[in-house]
Formats: structure tokens, C-alpha cells, sequence
């Protein structure tokens, strides 16, 4: 019998890719890159793309926080790098975003996808594996009549293996919050809004900002030739310009702290099915707080976190020298930061707050820094349970039915703020 030929055994089956190619890596990570989840952090694009492709040519072992820190952040190599945890801020930054893009649209349906897994810098590439389709149901047989005892039986075995499932997934469940203790209080945390049949209400900042005017945008590019529109300092003599050439611009921006925080919530919820409301706290009304559990975001550059703190004891002020600080409405005490006239600060102090029994009559919380840094890390705080669950697990007993404020302190390292440690807390 002669021996049949190779290609005979190919016939029924199924070759499985088991890894994308470079090429194909290459094309996903740049539809990663422009995606709406990346598109607002130019460190987290480079970040992940120099990551991706030391892995692709062959170099992951050479992926170490102190080559990171010197390639992508521009760190000096004879700096000390020990206490520098902008490496780490900047993967868990990379991480998030990923998170965000795998529950869009594009994310779902996307054929390949690249993570980083936590604790390590060297991304992963694989296939999404589509789901299978359902087998077809097979008709369902003859009906038998059973006697009595023997439909006892079964319905004896049915009634028992539900309860075993039951048993099952209770056992699974406490096993999961005894492995991270963190889960629970950030789920008691959140409680009243995930409890509300509401959305909840985002209330963001909104700073003036001041346009140069057409003259002094004029004068400047006598001076200077113009680079890319809008993306240039004004060349002007200081003794040129008068307050006439401050224009100032109410209710078109938001800064990039506030966004986070929106952007961070708004994604966290999601996961949870919960619908939020994304509104400029300009334009919100009482009754709006009223019906809705609210987050108000940013803080004296935030209508509504000014008009409500009276009632607070930790509150945001200003210093004899001008400058932003939070204080303790009991003791006195203040807590403030010293930065430069273009807004960048070594630190930054935070005001993290869930009102229960608010004026508004509704759920009331507060996330913000007194700089774009300090509401940056608020975002960060609110929405990971490792980071907040070991806050609230510190706090009395009982306060999750109880209002709290926390202030915290953050360092800030090439504008990114570190993890937040706290300071100061109360709960009534």
C-alpha cells in the first residue's frame, strides 16, 4: 500500500497562530498609540513604544527602571536614581491607559493585543482569541413520565448541585478579598454611587485662561518669526504690553489634572456599568447636586468646591504671599507648596473627600490638588483599590457610613506626581 502524500494530512486541520509578528505588533501598537486613550499623554506613548520595541529586537533583558529612567525620562545617568519612582509612575500610568482602550470599541475588536504586566517592563503580545461560536442545541428528546420517587430524586440532585454552585462561588468570593483586604473598603467607598440609580454628576474646573492680544501677538512675530501656530512664547518688551493685552477666556478649558481625574472615574465606572455626567462646574445648578451624587473636581478654580467648603473643617485658601494651601479650619494648620511663576512645583498637597450628609442634600465627593499635580494623583487614588483601600482601612471603624477628608502629600518628579502618602484625616 503505498503511502499516502503529506498534503493529505493537512486535510480538516486547523493551523493556530500562536504569536503575532513584528510586523503586525508594529501596526497595533501604532493604532495604540494614536488612540484616544494614549493620545493626551506623549510620555505614556513613548514609554510604551520604546518598551515594545527593545522587546521586539531581541532586548527585554536591557529593560531595567534605571535605563527607562535615563532613555525615556530623560534622567542623568550619574543621577541617584533610589528614591526616583517615576519609572514606576510612568508604567502603572501605561497600564491604566491600556486598561481604558481594551473596553472601547476598537480595544474589544482589536486581533492583537499588548499589555504590561504588573511588577515588570517587558510588554506582552498575543492574539485575541475569538470567542468560540455555541454549539447547536440538539432537539430535545421524548418526555418521559417519571414515577414519583424517581422525580424526588432528581429534583433532589438538581436542588443540590445549585447549592454546591452557591457554595462554590461564595468560597471564591471570600477568597478573593482576603487576597487583596483592599477590595472591600474601596467597594464601601464607592458604595453610594454605584447604590444611586442616578449617574454620577462630574463637576470640573473651570480656570480663566488668558489669550495675548492681536497687537501683542503681532509685535511678537516682528521679534520672532512665527513656529508653529499657537505653540510659541510671546516676544514682547515687558514694557510694551499693559493689562489690555491679558484677554481673559471663561469656561473653554480644563486642565490636564481635572481631565485625568475625569477620564480615570469615568473608565472605572464603566467597568462597573455605572454612567456618569461630565459637566463644567460653571454650569451646574444646586439642584443638579440634588438629584445626582457628585464629584467635584479641582478645587479653587472649581465654582462649587469654593461655594460648599464653608461647612468643611480641612478647606483651600490663599496665603498672605498669594499662594494656594489647604488649612485646617480646628487647629489652624496649613499646608501649602512653593512652585515658579510657570506653575511647576517639586510637591503638591491633595484634598480627597466623600460627603455623605452633604448641604446639597445629596452624595457629594472631592477630588483636588492645589495644583494640576496634586488633582492628577487624586485620580489616580480614587480609582485604584491598592492605593486607597490602605488609606480607609486606617480610618475609625464605622466610617463608611460616615463623612471623611483625607489630606495627602505627593512629590512631584518630572511634572508626574508620586504615589500620595497621608497627612492629615477626619471622619465625622
Amino acid at each position: 500500500m503505498s503511502k499516502p502524500a503529506a498534503a493529505d494530512f493537512a486535510v480538516g486541520v486547523t493551523q493556530e497562530r500562536s504569536a503575532p509578528t513584528p510586523e503586525e505588533i508594529r501596526s497595533q501598537l501604532q493604532r495604540l498609540l494614536a488612540s484616544p486613550a494614549f493620545h493626551g499623554s506623549k510620555r505614556c506613548q513613548q514609554f510604551l513604544e520604546y518598551v515594545c520595541e527593545k522587546a521586539l529586537t531581541g532586548e527585554s533583558g536591557a529593560l531595567k527602571e534605571r535605563t527607562i529612567a535615563i532613555e525615556v525620562f530623560g534622567r542623568s545617568p550619574q543621577s541617584e536614581l533610589g528614591e526616583d519612582t517615576i519609572v514606576r509612575v510612568g508604567a502603572r500610568e501605561v497600564r491604566k491607559r491600556l486598561a481604558q482602550y481594551y473596553v472601547t470599541e476598537a480595544g474589544t475588536t482589536t486581533e492583537i493585543r499588548i499589555d504590561l504586566p504588573s511588577g515588570a517592563y517587558s510588554p506582552e503580545f498575543r492574539y485575541n482569541r475569538a470567542i468560540p461560536e455555541p454549539e447547536p442545541v440538539p432537539a430535545a428528546p421524548a418526555v418521559l413520565l417519571l414515577q414519583p420517587s424517581v422525580r424526588r430524586k432528581r429534583r433532589g440532585i438538581i436542588v443540590g448541585a445549585c447549592s454546591l454552585a452557591a457554595a462554590l462561588a461564595l468560597v471564591a468570593a471570600v477568597k478573593l478579598s482576603s487576597a487583596n483586604p483592599n477590595v472591600e473598603p474601596f467597594q464601601n467607598f464607592w458604595a453610594p454611587v454605584m447604590q444611586s440609580p442616578e449617574p454620577l454628576l462630574l463637576a470640573v474646573a473651570h480656570p480663566i485662561v488668558y489669550h495675548p492680544s492681536r497687537r501683542a501677538l503681532r509685535w511678537s512675530a516682528e521679534n520672532e518669526p512665527p513656529g508653529i501656530l499657537g505653540q510659541e512664547p510671546i516676544q514682547v518688551a515687558p514694557n510694551r504690553l499693559d493689562g489690555s493685552d491679558m484677554i481673559p477666556v471663561q469656561n473653554q478649558y480644563v486642565g490636564f489634572g481635572d481631565m485625568v481625574v475625569a477620564n480615570e472615574v469615568t473608565a472605572m465606572l464603566a467597568r462597573k456599568n455605572k454612567s456618569v455626567r461630565l459637566r463644567m462646574a460653571s454650569g451646574v445648578e444646586f439642584a443638579d447636586m440634588r438629584k445626582s451624587p457628585t464629584l467635584l473636581i479641582g478645587a479653587v478654580t472649581n465654582r462649587w468646591t469654593m461655594e460648599l467648603q464653608p461647612a468643611w473643617r480641612f478647606r483651600f485658601v490663599r496665603t498672605p504671599e498669594m499662594r494656594p494651601a489647604i488649612q485646617d479650619s480646628q487647629t489652624g494648620e496649613e499646608w501649602s507648596v512653593t512652585s515658579k511663576e510657570d506653575g511647576s512645583s517639586p510637591d503638591d498637597y491633595i484634598l480627597a473627600s466623600r460627603i455623605r450628609n452633604s448641604v446639597t442634600g445629596g452624595m457629594l465627593m472631592v477630588a483636588a490638588g492645589l495644583k494640576q499635580f496634586g488633582t492628577e494623583a487624586a485620580g489616580h487614588l480614587l480609582t485604584d483599590p491598592d492605593q486607597l483601600g490602605v488609606i480607609l482601612r486606617k480610618l475609625p471603624k464605622g466610617w463608611e457610613t460616615r463623612n471623611l477628608q483625607v489630606v495627602l502629600h505627593s512629590r512631584v518628579i518630572g511634572n508626574t506626581p508620586a504615589q500620595p502618602e497621608v497627612v492629615a484625616a477626619h471622619v465625622w
